[in-house]
């Protein structure tokens, strides 16, 4: 199955390119002004070390900043071009899950039953990871203070993993674009790709991630991937 090419924008064309090109160049400047400062009070010989130590943070900060947005940038290139997805082999379904919700910290809950500890998805584990983390890193911030929930289950030979928090809404016009077109506001100070690269990986996979319905208030995604066998 050929890898879906991942979309931009509902705006195609020639003016959507530079309006990306546009963009980019608008966001990387905001971690490379942080950067020249620090590099040029730096310079300074009376610098006190409390300042120099703070400095010393903001270019770490900042630096990984730019490099996660070099690192989007590359992925949605991989991703135009239908690259994004090259080695698979079977991995772990609970394992996948495990590991897509590491960084999410104790405000996390995760439902794993024992059924799928011999379900394999056969798949890029890198590239799997990375598109769950994302969905988890999301749902985060429109938990707030609340807890994200995550559960996963597999039907029809379908492993289904549902991200979901509790309490949160969704913002005007949020659902309708949110797999649609690059954030205005990205969730993570990036470029606002991450979402649909998150998307992009699914399908490479046969998959897909939609936004789920939720029986009262929350905000819900919902992850489909075909079992391997």
């Amino acid at each position: 199955m050929a890898e879906p090419r991942l979309p931009l924008s509902n705006t195609g064309g020639e003016d959507a390119s530079l309006m990306l090109l546009e963009r980019l160049a608008h966001d990387l400047r905001g971690p490379l002004s942080p950067l020249q400062t620090a590099a040029y009070l730096l310079r300074r010989d009376d610098l006190e070390p409390e300042r120099r130590a703070e400095l010393l943070e903001i270019i770490e900060r900042q630096t990984t900043r730019l490099s996660a947005m070099v690192q989007e940038v590359s992925d949605w290139t991989r991703a135009r071009q239908s690259r994004l997805v090259e080695h698979r082999r079977p991995v772990g379904a609970s394992l996948l899950v495990e590991l897509g919700c590491a960084a999410a910290g104790p405000m996390l809950r995760m439902d794993l039953p024992e059924t799928l500890d011999t379900a394999m998805v056969d798949g890029d584990a890198q590239r799997l990871v990375q598109m769950l983390s994302t969905l988890v890193e999301f749902m985060r911030t429109k938990a707030g203070e609340g807890t994200v929930s995550v559960r996963a289950s597999s039907t029809d030979n379908v492993l289904v993993i549902v991200v979901e928090a509790p309490g949160a809404t969704w913002a005007d016009g949020e659902r309708e674009s949110l797999f649609k077109k690059a954030q205005a506001a990205p969730f993570d100070e990036g470029l606002g790709m991450r979402l649909l690269l998150a998307q992009s990986i699914a399908h490479a996979h046969g998959g897909a991630v939609d936004i789920g319905e939720t029986s009262g208030d929350g905000t819900r995604l919902d992850v489909r991937l075909p079992l391997a066998g």
